[in-house]
């Protein structure tokens, strides 16, 4: 037991002293701009808050429709960081995500249908672990996504929400320009995969 805990406190240590291990490339090239492709199960998440608060009422009219399945083809994700330090740094992801959903009436009929999400996000990222080529971080965006498509048939609209990300752990591998991947939860995917290029 004694030991698992001085694992534990060691590892806490680590990550509790980044600006020991977070050198080199932020401190020369602070800003980074991405391009990356996320793993999505938006269209089951949708699904859920959908059908829990009931947020397709107020456009199709019909209090009874629900949704019963939905899917993503991905998500693709544009982003710029500033490092105000070689810790942390702020910015702005923009993306795009193809979903179609299978709604379902009160007669039991079902109707596909399909959304464009947009979404603008601000990001904060934490740079927790950096040695030459290789470095690891965290990073949370906070914003906004429209839904805009036809729900049912011929009704069609756009559709307004407040959105997340949180990336619990992101790597990595690179100088300037780089490869990374995230894991994660929200509307840039559960996993994420791209380039990076410091500048």
């Amino acid at each position: 037991m004694k030991k698992a805990i001085i694992v534990l406190l060691a590892f806490c240590g680590l990550l509790a002293s980044p600006s020991a291990n977070a050198q080199t490339v932020h401190a020369n090239y602070p800003n980074e701009i991405s391009f990356s492709y996320g793993v999505s199960l938006i269209g089951s998440a949708m699904s859920t808050l959908v059908n829990t608060f009931g947020l397709f009422n107020d456009i199709v009219g019909d209090e009874d429709m629900t949704v019963r399945s939905g899917g993503s083809r991905g998500i693709l994700n544009l982003g710029y960081i500033h490092h105000t330090n070689r810790i942390v740094g702020f910015g702005a992801n923009a993306g795009f995500n193809r979903m179609s959903v299978n709604l379902e009436d009160s007669t039991g009929k079902i109707t596909a249908a399909s959304a464009n999400l947009f979404f603008l996000m601000a990001d904060a990222k934490f740079n927790w672990f950096r040695r030459p080529m290789f470095g690891m971080y965290s990073k949370l965006g906070l914003g906004a996504m429209c839904i805009n498509g036809s729900l049912v048939e011929d009704v069609s609209g756009s559709l307004w929400l407040p959105t997340m990300h949180v990336s619990v752990i992101g790597m990595e591998i690179g100088e300037r320009f780089c490869g990374f991947a995230e894991l994660g939860a929200g509307m840039q995917g559960i996993a994420q995969f791209g380039v990076k290029y410091h500048f």
